[in-house]
């Protein structure tokens, strides 16, 4: 597999008072052969919409990114015609990849969104996945861990084969997370269990098998947990020809 800084999308909970009037993209990537597009839809059919996108860094920090035709800026506000579409690209011809995270607002107007993450190599195919927007509507994501009280997200990993599986992160609160881990396989059994703590405002994403080495060449679930649900999480599933395919949260 070729070396990349992990770039995601998310699922998780996000406290706002309206369904689609923010929400977050829990991976932004661009540099080298990676580049993010936001897909914006206003499915108003008389106001036009406005809103904003913030840009954050891995240290929960606004971070400079490159959107076409606005230049290098930590906060792009937008619009899109009643009824019509906006795309929204984050891209860079530097050599170094940089990844993090991003939050959007609307301020009027009906706003449906999803990101695009794309990767080409000079000369080689180029590779997508679909980045959701995760809002507050995404609460059926969230599940009961086994014997406790805390939330969890469910999500499938697979390292077997030629599959590599990885997660991103990020606290969309004003508070310290620790976070709780489970993976098990699929007949149930216990292969690790950790903690992390996740700084206000951090962002962080990792192979699985890179971070847990007893989970090579193994498949299951893992189970994400945390004292407070206002997290956002992706999982990307590739492979050793470079290709990659976002990680669905289990149905319940």
């Amino acid at each position: 597999m070729k070396k990349i800084i992990l770039t995601f999308f998310a699922f998780g909970i996000l406290s706002v008072s309206s369904a689609y009037a923010q929400g977050t993209f829990g991976q932004i990537a661009y540099g080298g052969c990676w580049q993010t597009t936001f897909t914006l839809v206003n499915v108003s059919t008389a106001a036009v919409a406005t809103g904003s996108f913030s840009f954050y860094g891995d240290g929960g920090s606004l971070t400079v990114a490159p959107v076409e035709g606005a230049g290098n800026t930590s906060s792009y506000q937008f619009t899109v015609p009643a009824n019509g579409a906006k795309s929204v690209v984050l891209s860079s011809s530097d050599l170094n990849i940089t990844q993090g995270w991003a939050s959007m607002s609307v301020t009027a107007g009906a706003v449906r969104a999803q990101g695009t993450l794309r990767c080409q190599t000079p000369g080689g195919p180029a590779f997508e996945a679909v980045v959701p927007l995760s809002t507050s509507a995404t609460a059926d994501c969230i599940i009961p861990l086994p014997a406790s009280t805390s939330p969890a997200i469910v999500i499938p990993f697979d390292n077997t084969g030629d599959h590599s599986a990885a997660v991103a992160l990020v606290n969309t609160t004003n508070n310290a997370l620790v976070l709780s881990f489970e993976f098990d396989d699929q007949s149930g059994t216990v292969l690790a269990k950790d903690s992390l703590s996740l700084a206000a405002m951090n962002h962080t994403a990792f192979y699985i098998s890179n971070n847990y080495p007893p989970l090579a060449g193994r498949k299951g679930i893992v189970r994400i947990g945390a004292s407070v649900a206002q997290l956002t999480v992706l999982a990307l599933l590739f492979n050793t020809t470079g290709g990659f395919t976002t990680i669905l949260p289990l149905p319940f």
